[in-house]
């Protein structure tokens, strides 16, 4: 089971990490993270990823994961997008031009990768395009690190549950242990050579328990386990979206950071 998060969650990462002056990082390194085994990644209308990541200057970022029945606070297609997808890169109060621009306005954007997959189970392959909206755009609400991080403990102890009662040792022995294993808090190290080096390990911890519960969840919906009737299948999906969305909110909390004063 592959534990990582999602893309919008990696590049504002690592526009935090650019921006920052006593940062050991570089644009190389941020399109490397974040473009993993992707083909390279293009941007709509033109320009490149790195300048995209550039664009965000002092601004507020916050990778956006809306899910049905928990919407974002944005409005028309970047809001009906960043919902199909998934995920959304949201920069609010952005400086557009280059963050040094003598010319420099304050504005937002929203960044949403289209991804397109090909190849197969044992070679995959993806395509991502990322498609750019400008204009207002107010950030999702966001968890404190804190707040996330005890979401996140109660979510556990809800899918542990859950799933001890639909006895997912007898749905699938392989399956509970590698229940077992996802539920370590440990940084995984395919996860770890992606994120920006020195960063707050605060951020560091969430992010990998959010992964791991986040694939947890992708797991055991992979099968209806031991329920015997609909009572049981209903009640197994709704601990399951429980779960999911305290990971989303942690790698929300995780993902953004606060304007740099000028």
């Amino acid at each position: 089971m592959t534990i990582d998060v999602p893309r919008s969650v990696l590049a504002a990462l690592w526009v935090d990490a650019l921006r920052d002056p006593d940062a050991r990082t570089s644009v190389s390194d941020a399109l490397a993270a974040i473009i993993g085994e992707d083909e390279p990644h293009t941007v709509d209308g033109g320009g490149s990823l790195a300048e995209l990541l550039l664009r965000a200057g002092d601004a507020q970022v916050v990778a956006a994961l809306p899910s049905p029945g928990q919407p974002l606070a944005l409005g028309g297609p970047a809001g009906e997008l960043a919902m199909e997808v998934g995920e959304a890169l949201v920069v609010s109060g952005r400086q557009v031009g280059p963050p040094t621009g003598t010319d420099a306005a304050t504005g937002s954007f929203v960044a949403v990768p289209i991804v397109t997959e090909f190849g197969s189970m044992l070679e995959p392959g993806a395509m991502v395009v990322w498609q750019v909206f400008t204009g207002a755009a107010g950030p999702p609400a966001v968890d404190s690190l804190g707040e996330a991080r005890a979401g996140l403990a109660e979510a556990l102890n809800v899918a542990i549950e859950a799933l001890g009662r639909m006895d997912v040792a007898r749905w699938r022995e392989e399956a509970a242990e590698e229940i077992s294993m996802l539920a370590s808090s440990v940084v995984p190290p395919a996860l770890e050579i992606r994120l920006p080096p020195d960063q707050d390990p605060r951020r560091t911890d969430l992010l990998a328990r959010a992964a791991r519960l986040t694939a947890i969840v992708e797991l055991a919906r992979t099968d209806d386990g031991a329920a015997v009737n609909a009572w049981q299948a209903d009640q197994r999906s709704a601990a399951l979206r429980h779960v999911a969305a305290a990971a989303r909110r942690a790698l929300t909390a995780a993902s953004a950071s606060a304007p740099r004063p000028g």
